[in-house]
């Protein structure tokens, strides 16, 4: 098992983007979310908006944290 962190995002046309990752940090603040996770590439799934760009440019709303868990090896 693994710590992870759900990062919910906004486009700039108001839809959400989940952002799921591994971080070995026990706990993120916005300020540190921005600077692992701003240079990722996003995309917007709403078929009608199409926005994709940087972590950095949409709006961070929530971080979310679980437990990664790994499925045996078979």
């Amino acid at each position: 098992m693994s710590l992870a962190y759900r990062i919910v995002f906004e486009c700039p046309n108001g839809h959400y983007i989940n952002l799921e990752r591994k971080c070995h940090q026990a706990s993120l603040s916005e300020a540190e979310a921005m600077k692992i996770f701003g240079d990722e590439e996003l995309s917007c799934a709403n078929h009608s908006c199409g926005w994709h760009g940087k972590a950095s440019k949409a709006k961070l709303l929530r971080i979310l944290p679980f437990n990664w868990i790994l499925s045996p090896a078979t």
